[in-house]
């Protein structure tokens, strides 16, 4: 198969990428557009005392519960520097954010009939979010408790084959990015078995869920989001010149 959609650049020459066809309005729809809400974050910014920051992802997770997806993510700023001119160093302050997004499965095609499929996936809320900030000053037991996770992840883990077994977890995608350790995978605990993230995360996340719970820095306008795009996208996204020096 050969050509391009409609004289569009795809990023495939050679071949044809078609467009993608139409959501029929069913719960399997609405499950899969939320998925890609809670997993398609790649970035965020806020500007909080004035000042813009960016917060990349240190460790964050989504897990599925069946009738209901979470993610639960710990996000960071670089080191905030110090005074004058001094370049900032790992141990200054960062600014962190809980991300906590959810999605309930009954709650979420309840609403449908309300506004209509249409509406509800493009503006309603059909996932509830929570954006919590601090720093690692202001809330060092949080700080801690995601090094000691990332630490954990860092030591190794392994994904075996397990006996069938009940879990409230059907799926399990976890992220990490910590200073010199980067990891992604997924697994189903039904049929496997990572004892590590088993172990690490349960206590992780009940301290971030309580950092979520507590009031945080309030930032000055949105938060603006860094979203995960397809290729045909990113082909097609406008060319700006590189900046020359003066």
């Amino acid at each position: 198969m050969s050509g391009e959609t409609d004289d569009v650049p795809t990023g495939y020459p050679g071949f044809r990428v078609d467009p993608a066809g139409p959501l029929v309005p069913s719960p399997a729809a609405s499950r899969r557009v939320a998925k890609a809400k809670l997993s398609s974050v790649t970035f965020f910014s806020a500007r909080l005392g004035g000042e813009d920051f960016v917060f990349l992802p240190w460790l964050t997770t989504l897990i599925d519960h069946g009738s209901a997806m979470r993610f639960v993510g710990v996000y960071r700023t670089e080191p905030l520097g110090g005074a004058g001119d001094r370049e900032p160093t790992p141990g200054d302050a960062r600014w962190l954010c809980v991300r906590r997004s959810t999605w309930d499965r009954d709650t979420d095609w309840a609403s449908v009939d309300e506004v209509g499929f249409g509406e509800h996936l493009a503006s309603g809320a059909q996932v509830a979010d929570t954006f919590t900030f601090a720093t690692t000053h202001t809330r060092p037991h949080l700080a801690d408790a995601t090094t000691r996770a990332a630490a954990g992840f860092a030591r190794g883990f392994t994904i075996s084959a397990a006996e069938p077994r009940q879990h409230p977890w059907h799926e399990v995608s976890v992220d990490i990015a910590d200073e010199g350790f980067l990891a992604s995978f997924t697994y189903g605990p039904f049929l496997t078995r990572c004892e590590v993230a088993e172990s690490v995360l349960p206590p992780w996340l009940e301290i971030v869920g309580a950092a979520a719970d507590e009031p945080g820095a309030t930032p000055d306008g949105k938060i603006r989001l860094g979203i995960r795009r397809s290729a045909p996208e990113l082909v097609n996204a406008p060319i700006r010149a590189p900046r020359t020096g003066r």
